[in-house]
């Protein structure tokens, strides 16, 4: 089980890691937005759009978010704000009703997986650096 939990975070950290680079590549720098690109949709549900959510941190706390969702190419940019200021952004794949999102901020990295709901709603399981449980994310759309 440990052994798992050490591959499972290694993974983690490499999928941040290669968001992140990402995320500067779309960003074009640390001060420009992430730009959405109209191209055709990638097969599975389409996961753009408005949320708000509830979640539990690894050890147990819990928050409330906003998360918009936006087209980048082939890819989503995610943004999750916390009291109406930007907390993480990721840059995510959709494969069937699958949402994998890898995100970083000034505090740290991550990696959270939804399932994509008939409803449009994200339920997701989410890990960071350190932590040695899993946290959870519900987001319905607006």
């Amino acid at each position: 089980m440990r052994k798992a939990l050490y591959i499972t975070a290694a993974v983690a950290v490499g999928v941040s890691l290669i968001a992140c680079k990402k995320l500067e590549e779309l960003r074009g720098g640390p001060d420009e937005s992430l730009p959405v690109v109209e191209t055709e949709e990638p097969s599975g549900l389409n996961p753009e759009g408005k949320y708000t959510g509830s979640g539990t941190n690894p050890d147990g706390g819990s928050y409330t978010c906003d998360v918009t969702v936006s087209r980048a190419g082939r890819a989503y940019a995610v943004a999750w704000y916390f009291d109406g200021q930007l907390g993480y952004e990721g840059i995510g794949v959709v494969k069937r009703n699958t949402f994998v999102v890898g995100f970083a901020s000034p505090q740290g990295y991550g990696v959270v997986a939804y399932t994509i709901g008939r409803d449009g709603s994200l339920d997701g399981t989410w890990t960071a650096p350190g932590a040695t449980k899993l946290g959870t994310e519900k987001l319905k759309r607006q």
